[in-house]
């Protein structure tokens, strides 16, 4: 296939670009910012660019869109809502226009977000309600509407908590090692929010079958199990082997200051189409958390300095 990617250089991007570039596709790939992604080729995108969007699209006239570009960050979105709904809802409509008028099938990348964690029984389903509490979250369910209303066939598919990225990687797991690194024996960690992680690699891996099936409309797509961020941290300084670190558990409250959007108490979800459809790849998240690290070079995880102590 002739595939499009936006938000290559993102820490999913690097995982789904290889993939789709390793899997014999022709593959063109772009971002706000171009990064190296394993020495592949990378061009400038600023999807909130309408004519910019238009242009590449129609010129490359790709069989895939793959539409990975967002503004992910929390308090960025909830200090700045124009900034968010602009890249995530309307550049998304950009994208989505344009991916139509070429007959292209639209994968968009959503996330748990769009639910309000008030569910009291099992994880979140596709055919449960969204119900978003922060402007992350509704920029991101409003760009699923957008992609529902405008395209003819489309993946909406929402992943959870993420794991990968090595350098790119500036969520949780890349906190947790940072303070590792740094020398920390105690780490502080929420147990009051739960979700379910979602590896990178697998995820890139189970897309790549995904798009080739006919099997259009929305997916969850994470990992096995749920946790909350105590039991993740604790996981990470587990497999690492530093017994001389002690993860304490807090409530949200200590970090309120520092991340003040609002968050929903569980972003637990299944894969309930893709085990319906037989499709289900994605590993438990404990084993897909100890393969990133065990990937990582030794600098990343604290092991270096372990040794030289």
């Amino acid at each position: 296939m002739r595939v499009f990617i936006t938000g290559s250089a993102g820490m999913l991007g690097s995982s789904v670009y290889p993939a789709f570039h390793g899997a014999g596709h022709e593959v063109v790939a772009t971002d706000l910012t171009p990064r190296d992604v394993a020495g592949l080729p990378m061009g400038n995108l600023d999807v909130r660019d309408y004519r910019a969007v238009t242009g590449e699209i129609l010129s490359r006239r790709p069989d895939l869109v793959l539409h990975l570009a967002a503004e992910t960050d929390l308090e960025v979105s909830e200090s700045n809502p124009d900034h968010a709904y602009a890249t995530n809802t309307v550049g998304t409509h950009n994208v989505a226009l344009a991916a139509e008028a070429v007959g292209a099938t639209l994968v968009y990348i959503s996330t748990a977000g769009i639910f309000d964690g008030t569910k009291t029984s099992g994880p979140y389903t596709e055919f449960d309600q969204p119900n978003p509490i922060n402007v992350y979250g509704d920029s991101k369910f409003q760009g699923e509407r957008v992609v529902e209303q405008t395209m003819s066939k489309y993946f909406v598919v929402r992943a959870g908590w993420m794991i990968g990225g090595h350098e790119r990687d500036h969520k949780f797991v890349a906190k947790v090692l940072g303070q590792i690194r740094s020398g920390a024996t105690t780490i502080r960690a929420v147990d009051d929010k739960l979700g379910t992680p979602t590896y990178t690699v697998d995820f890139a891996a189970n897309l790549l079958e995904l798009v080739q099936t006919p099997f259009h409309g929305l997916y969850h797509m994470v990992c096995g199990g749920d946790g909350s961020r105590l039991d993740v941290a604790r996981e990470i300084v587990a497999h690492l082997g530093r017994a001389n670190v002690e993860v304490v558990p807090v409530t949200s409250e200590h970090f309120a200051a520092e991340y003040f959007a609002p968050r929903p108490r569980s972003e637990i979800m299944r894969n309930y189409q893709l085990d319906l459809r037989g499709l289900n790849r994605m590993r438990p998240w404990r084993e897909a958390l100890a393969a990133y690290l065990d990937s990582l070079d030794p600098a990343l995880t604290g092991r270096d300095a372990e040794r030289s102590a």
